[in-house]
């Protein structure tokens, strides 16, 4: 009977392979486009330039090390950022009930997947049997470890007025009228994994305006950074030296990275948290350092963790030559002034936490607590809008989170409480009505008086205060090849914010539909809109709250013309309004070229982009390719054209070299940017180099 059974799958297979193979993806598009892809969808609502090397770095290791289904955890196949909580629950319940997969084709059969879904996830993916020499030998470590060696610099060519020349009399008059470095920017990094057993490495870098190897930085670099971490050995799930993140629950307390809110991908509104991992970025400020491990006992996880270090801090009063009290924390990292110089690493700050997770098969339940404090006080300025913030040396936050399922519904939520008393709650759910419907809803609530400085949770503002919404969620497959997404978010803040003089609301809705005909041809066509509430100066000498309006329309296509070539072509336009004032429009459009030679180890892609905004407010974001571990999300605003060339040409298997030219140039405009950075001139270009050895 088993061996019918065994056969049947077989010839099953065989005959889809056959009649459907030619429907699916079967190579992969290439490593760094389909990364691309992936990071700009899930950054395609977000109006700011942000790091993304976590993201990228889980992505790019399942790239190199693809990931064994057979053997894959919840955690795995979360860290992938491209499956939703049903897929994977389907998944792991296919494999659960019909044995090891013997193909990826078979995907195909697991109940959720469409198409596109397995288009996205094939190059991440692989299906062998589970082999001896997978689990953990340190010989196999240090013989068998990848390591890699970054290299880059990069450069603004055009004289910047903070590099020029500058009279003593002026400078010492004002000493924050020059920067003390250089024009250029230096990032070293180096990585050292054994496949997802051992990571280490290091990060170094300079910003532009940096000192190097001189003055404040005898040293060389302003930023050191540095991480072991090593992974299910024993009962250690995860132990933690040197720099690394937290993230618990839904990050009302502890979330140590940006986190993702309102994207196209509507079912991902439920943090995957991932608790302690590595830390190799380049944000000087949101890591921890120090010591953190989880305890893996059946069911339950156990964490601790205990951070040390010095953060930058803006100086409002010392006694005795100590630090007594600052005005704000700085987060920039940059130190390129004298101003700067001084807040650099001004207090110290101590982390303690832990977390105690219990895990079951349909749902689990978490508790994590946290304090923090400082080697002085924050003190800010009291005003009518900040009178609820945190202040003081020291702070503790506690919470408990939740997930369960039931049937086709999934629950998750956290709740949070401050050592000021505030409170924050965040409760939402996941619904599969059927292969073609899922929706998701999600309710958070937060006191105008929750304090937590670690906190990244679902939100509207940057911060978890002072909020209150309700969110929704919907995708739908209603023919084959289609897909609609959409949400509607409303929110309100119950207290008054900087320039908004009263409490106010706000919402904000988005539609896509895709279109996948072919293999090789994609599109799709996006309209947001947001409007909320804002202060509008007033004849009478009394500010009043007006709506703020800004609309954007975006068609999308992407054509695979052969194993060669691709192109994209992208239009996009905005609409800024506000009551009682004229609109601001604004159109940006573009056309990227990608090729890869076939005879030479050399690829290369190039954007020429053409842009008209009447104002700022009207501006557009469009992410850009970049070098491997680059990012760029920059603000087309103004009247002019955008172009820029990525170079990689690989040496041999051991060297990898990239070079990237940019340049912008404004017709409408003699002057870019102001202060120390501003440019007597209507262009702004930047070029980086990056090396990459492999040993």
């Amino acid at each position: 009977m088993v061996f019918k059974i065994f056969k049947l799958k077989h010839i099953s297979f065989v005959i889809i392979i056959l009649f459907m193979c030619n429907k699916l993806i079967a190579q992969e598009l290439g490593s760094k486009q389909t990364l691309e892809n992936l990071i700009e969808n899930l950054a395609s609502n977000l109006d700011e330039d942000i790091d993304y090397t976590s993201l990228y770095d889980d992505l790019n290791f399942y790239l190199n090390e693809p990931l064994n289904l057979n053997n894959a955890t919840i955690e795995d196949l979360e860290k992938l950022q491209i499956l939703n909580h049903f897929q994977i629950k389907s998944l792991l319940d296919y494999i659960n009930k019909k044995g090891k997969m013997l193909s990826i084709f078979e995907l195909q059969l697991v109940y959720g997947f469409s198409q596109q879904d397995i288009q996205n996830v094939l190059p991440f993916i692989t299906v062998t049997d589970i082999k001896s020499d997978e689990y953990f030998k340190l010989r196999n470590a240090l013989k068998y470890g990848n390591n890699q060696l970054f290299l880059r610099s990069q450069k603004v060519l055009e004289d910047q007025v903070g590099y020029g020349s500058i009279s003593d009399s002026a400078l010492l008059a004002n000493p924050n009228s020059r920067y003390l470095g250089n024009s250029y920017k230096f990032y070293t990094k180096y990585k050292y994994n054994y496949k997802n057993k051992i990571y280490f490495g290091f990060t170094a870098e300079k910003d532009p305006g940096e000192e190097f190897f001189t003055g404040n930085n005898k040293s060389g670099f302003d930023y050191y950074s540095g991480h072991l971490q090593i992974n299910n050995i024993g009962i250690i799930k995860t132990l933690s030296l040197g720099d690394y993140q937290a993230k618990f629950g839904q990050g009302l307390v502890l979330w140590s990275e940006y986190g993702f809110g309102k994207t196209p991908a509507v079912l991902n509104i439920r943090k995957k948290a991932q608790g302690l991992k590595k830390y190799s970025s380049t944000s000087e400020n949101i890591f921890m350092r120090g010591v953190g491990t989880t305890i893996a006992l059946k069911d339950l996880e156990l964490t601790v963790f205990y951070s040390q270090k010095n953060i930058d801090a803006n100086i409002s009063d010392s006694l005795n030559n100590a630090i007594s009290d600052v005005s704000s924390l700085q987060i920039s990292g940059i130190h390129s002034i004298p101003s700067e110089i001084i807040d650099e690493d001004a207090i110290g700050e101590q982390i303690i936490g832990g977390n105690i997770t219990y895990n079951h098969s349909n749902f689990k339940v978490g508790i994590t607590a946290l304090n923090y404090q400082y080697t002085a006080n924050l003190q800010k300025n009291i005003t009518p809008e900040n009178q609820f913030d945190f202040r003081g040396d020291q702070n503790s936050n506690l919470s408990i989170d939740y997930q369960f399922s039931f049937l086709n519904f999934n629950f998750f939520g956290e709740e949070a409480i401050s050592e000021s008393g505030g409170k924050a709650f965040l409760n939402g759910m996941l619904i599969n009505l059927a292969p073609q419907i899922s929706l998701s809803a999600l309710h958070r609530h937060y006191d105008k008086d929750y304090q937590t400085n670690f906190g990244n949770a679902f939100a509207e503002s940057s911060g978890n205060s002072n909020e209150s919404g309700l969110y929704f969620g919907i995708v739908v497959h209603p023919i084959k090849h289609w897909k609609i997404t959409g949400y509607f978010d409303n929110y309100k803040f119950q207290w008054i914010k900087f320039g908004i003089d009263a409490p106010s609301s706000g919402n904000d809705w988005f539609m896509q539909v895709d279109y996948n005909p072919l293999r090789t041809l994609s599109m799709y066509f996006k309209i947001k809109n947001e409007v909320k509430q804002v202060n509008q100066y007033s004849t009478s000498g009394i500010d009043k709250l007006v709506n703020k309006g800004n609309f954007k329309i975006r068609f999308h296509l992407n054509s695979r013309i052969n194993e060669q070539l691709t192109l994209k072509n992208r239009i996009e336009t905005s609409k800024f309004s506000e009551e009682n004032e004229k609109a601001d429009y604004g159109y940006l459009v573009y056309q990227d070229i990608f090729y890869v030679f076939k005879k030479a180890p050399l690829s290369f892609n190039v954007r020429f982009a053409i842009f008209d905004t009447d104002s700022y407010h009207s501006r557009i974001y469009a992410y850009e390719s970049d070098i491997l571990y680059a990012f760029s999300i920059p603000a087309y605003y103004s009247k002019g054209t955008r172009t820029y060339l990525n170079l990689k040409y690989s040496i041999s298997d051991f060297m990898d070299i990239w070079l990237r030219y940019a340049q912008t140039y404004y017709s409408n405009i003699d002057v870019i940017s102001s202060g120390l950075t501003q440019i007597n001139g209507n262009t702004k270009s930047e070029i980086k180099a990056q090396v990459r050895i492999r040993f």
